[in-house]
């Protein structure tokens, strides 16, 4: 008996308008939300969405060379995200917080970069548009074909691939969320990264040429969706990184390529 009162009860509060405009607002968010996480999957590699606009230089006939490159190495702080810092805002139920971290395929807060270690990342990236510049005769990207014979090795260190986040709240709960997807500013990102370069002759040993890929970019998303569309099909982190890479590329390819020039004239090879 107590079950069927408590049924008519519940009944008669679903036809009050109150009731109603609750549930509604509750399936459009929940729709949204869905709607938003349904995403196809992402690109997480940071290689150039497009051809990297190289020097006339480097389109010069190929240097009938063997370049490898090598596995790039980790010294980047080993830091992992943390709330570092938390303030209310000026408008009471405001909240922003700040977290950063320099090895994001392990953590970011608010946009997962699950991709390979960062270090082989970049360093897959590089062989790739060396590959694709004409540079040499072969470029071998040696994690993958370690047994190769090459003439030379580009080898590389990683120190620095920086994701700072600020993510904004609106309140808790259905509130925050329902704000992340109907356009309020929900996290914008800070990125650095600093990657050092060496090229190595194979015969002698020596360091022919030294060079070094420095940068920041900012971005920011207002609602889900940008997070979750990413940008020319690539995770937003990648792409930044990779227009980082993108704008010093053709410096890095012309040096190579002036270096390797001099070596092959004096008869080293």
């Amino acid at each position: 008996m107590y079950l069927l009162l408590s049924l008519k009860r519940f009944r008669s509060e679903l036809r009050s308008p109150a009731c109603c405009l609750t549930l509604l607002f509750l399936t459009i968010a929940t729709g949204l939300l869905l709607g938003g996480c349904a995403a196809s999957q992402l690109d997480m590699s940071v290689r150039s969405v497009a051809p990297v606009p190289f020097d006339t230089d480097t389109a010069e006939s190929p240097l009938q060379i063997v370049l490898g490159v090598d596995n790039f190495v980790d010294l980047r702080p080993q830091t992992r995200g943390s709330d570092n810092k938390k303030w209310m805002g000026f408008i009471p139920g405001i909240l922003w917080i700040e977290i950063s971290s320099d090895i994001p395929e392990i953590y970011t807060a608010f946009s997962p970069f699950n991709s390979r270690p960062f270090n082989f990342n970049v360093a897959q990236a590089i062989a790739d548009t060396i590959g694709q510049s004409s540079l040499c005769r072969a470029v071998v990207f040696l994690p993958e074909d370690p047994y190769r014979h090459i003439d030379y090795r580009l080898e590389g260190v990683l120190r620095r691939s920086l994701v700072e986040e600020t993510g904004y709240y609106y309140g808790s709960g259905i509130y925050a969320w329902v704000t992340r997807i109907f356009g309020l500013p929900y996290v914008s990102y800070n990125m650095e990264l600093e990657v050092d370069l060496r090229l190595r002759s194979m015969t002698t040993n020596d360091v022919l040429w030294k060079g070094t890929i420095a940068g920041t970019r900012e971005d920011k998303y207002h609602n889900v969706y940008g997070l979750a569309e990413g940008i020319d099909g690539k995770h937003i982190i990648a792409y930044n990184f990779s227009q980082i890479m993108s704008e010093q590329l053709p410096d890095i390819l012309s040096g190579l390529r002036k270096a390797l020039e001099k070596v092959t004239l004096n008869g080293e090879f």
